[in-house]
């Protein structure tokens, strides 16, 4: 019989090789966890997987019962495992109102000490705080000894927060505003350009090779540095026909790295939210491996969620996830980049293919 306990919401932000930056004290790793994650954890466990100095992987789950609390443990076992040599510290947020110590144990005890004890068990050191919030001001507690408390300084205003900002990474409320960045739009817009996608007599100008479908992309591409205005319906009805081209699109990999970089991303955001099913898989994948290439595991997810659900069976989509799934480092995923960029560099400027 199958079990009927749902899981519990998780994220992943996988952050390869970059280091914390003044995160010495409980209070100043607690306050860079929304800047790690890209939105502020309400109701959930944070484990940040370290080895040596270095954050190699966040993960985040909403706060469960005792009934899910294995599930849980066995998703941070998993982790650490992958990573040689690592040690976790986690932080337990909210879940509980004007919490504190109560005869001198922290909110959801029992959960911290089975983290503890089954890490234990596979020689992976645990440290674990909790905290009622992630906002300035809020008091952290030590599971290990109660007594040792502090308060978190002001996450807004933190390196890692001016660091997010300099790189044009939002920091949002909640995973769900996170998400909604990439809410598709009204049904009445997405069905005008289906009709624009599907109508033959649209096809004037459009991409008629592989090598046309590249460079009508990434002259779009170009322009969103500079674009304050929206894409027409055209625009995107263009776009999806020229990413249809599965040669033309991987192509498109290539920008992940590079000058281009947060331009093609945005372009990829945009037309994940534009353009209508199947078609918005494709930016949707190249979104997802952009943001995964650098760090942002938790957007890489959000964007695979949108292809899955907009092309169900999409095979670039189920092997990003099983990427994802297995937290392959982005250095790895980097090298379908840079094929991608070897291939572009080889292509006649008369006629990519």
């Amino acid at each position: 019989m199958s079990d009927p306990t749902p899981e519990p919401t998780s994220s992943t932000s996988r952050l390869g090789r970059i280091a914390p930056v003044a995160l010495n004290q409980p209070g100043d790793l607690i306050a860079a966890v929304p800047h790690l994650l890209h939105y502020y954890p309400a109701d959930a466990v944070v484990a940040n997987v370290f080895v040596g100095d270095t954050i190699e992987v966040v993960l985040c789950s909403t706060l469960p019962p005792d009934a899910l609390s294995r599930r849980l443990v066995e998703q941070t076992v998993a982790s650490a495992a992958r990573h040689p040599g690592a040690a976790v510290v986690g932080v337990l947020v909210g879940g509980v109102v004007g919490g504190g110590p109560v005869d001198g144990l922290l909110p959801h005890a029992a959960l911290a000490a089975r983290m503890r004890d089954t890490l234990a068990e596979h020689d992976v050191p645990l440290r674990m705080f909790w905290t009622e919030a992630i906002t300035a001001g809020a008091r952290w507690y030590d599971y290990h000894d109660p007594s040792h408390t502090g308060t978190v300084p002001d996450p807004k205003t933190s390196v890692l927060a001016a660091i997010s900002a300099v790189r044009g990474r939002r920091t949002f409320d909640n995973r769900e505003d996170l998400a909604a960045t990439l809410r598709p739009d009204p049904h009445d817009a997405l069905a005008r350009r289906a009709r624009l996608i599907d109508n033959p007599a649209g096809r004037s100008g459009r991409p008629q090779s592989t090598g046309e479908s590249y460079r009508l992309v990434m002259e779009h591409v170009k322009r969103t540095e500079d674009r304050s205005e929206a894409l027409s319906d055209q625009d995107v009805a263009d776009l999806a026909v020229a990413l249809s081209d599965k040669a033309a699109r991987d192509a498109c990999l290539a920008t992940a790295a590079g000058d281009h970089a947060q331009a093609a991303e945005r372009l990829w955001s945009e037309l994940t939210r534009q353009c209508p099913a199947p078609e918005c898989a494709e930016p949707a994948t190249l979104l997802a491996v952009a943001a995964y290439v650098r760090g942002d595991g938790v957007l890489a997810s959000l964007a695979l969620d949108r292809a899955e659900a907009a092309f169900p069976g999409h095979r670039f989509a189920e092997l990003l996830r099983a990427a994802l799934d297995s937290q392959m480092h982005p250095d790895t995923l980097r090298l379908l980049v840079d094929h991608a960029v070897e291939r572009v560099e080889r292509m006649d400027p008369a006629e990519p293919a």
